[in-house]
């Protein structure tokens, strides 16, 4: 096919085409660099969300460690507490039934030796004693001792049963002394002032 167009009509068709595949691939280079730039405004937003929420995340989850861990050191140390409490409580009881034991001790007449002490369960501030002795007299004069009012110690003394025998059988079983044939068995009602002394949790209404 022959061309028969001028040269400088030829060379307008060509620069035609020319900036028409140059304005096909600007547009497209504008589109890719609008794409590019939505996806880093996109991604930079994403990435800042995701951010926040995983800050407000690890804040919540050390905030929920912190209050567990307060409460389990609370609960040990109010579990220290109590058992620190028990103890004192335990030691001051056993400080005040040795001092108890001393005293009562100190009053027993000669023949006769201290054997049990405890709380009673039907008067408040009370305990029952036991008590043996080489024979009834001595026996009779633990009663006399305890309820002595130098002593300062109890209000009442009332005596629950002595008995004797000739047999040592009893005694030799107790481990006691074979000279020791009797036992009393006392009740005693402590003095106001006295059980505040002796007692950890004396009777209403006992004063200081």
């Amino acid at each position: 096919m022959i061309n028969l167009m001028p040269p400088n009509a030829k060379s307008a068709v060509l620069y035609a085409r020319r900036n028409s595949s140059l304005l096909k691939w600007t547009f497209g280079c504008l589109i890719i660099i609008v794409a590019m730039g939505a996806t880093v405004v996109l991604g930079g937003f994403y990435i800042d969300n995701a951010k926040h929420s995983l800050t407000t995340s690890i804040a919540q989850t050390k905030e929920t460690i912190t209050v567990q861990k307060l409460d389990k050191v609370q609960t040990q140390a109010q579990d220290l507490s109590d058992g620190v409490k028990v103890i004192v409580q335990v030691l001051s009881k056993e400080v005040l039934f040795s001092k108890l034991l001393q005293q009562i001790g100190s009053l027993m007449p000669d023949g006769a030796t201290l054997g049990d002490i405890q709380l009673s369960n039907t008067i408040n501030g009370g305990i029952d004693l036991t008590a043996n002795a080489v024979d009834y007299q001595s026996a009779t004069q633990v009663q006399v001792n305890l309820q002595d009012p130098k002593n300062n110690l109890f209000d009442k003394v009332d005596t629950q049963s002595v008995t004797c025998s000739d047999s040592t059988q009893q005694s030799t079983t107790s481990g006691l002394d074979s000279r020791y044939k009797c036992q009393i068995i006392v009740r005693a009602l402590f003095k106001d002032s006295a059980s505040v002394t002796f007692l950890a949790n004396p009777p209403t209404g006992s004063q200081k």
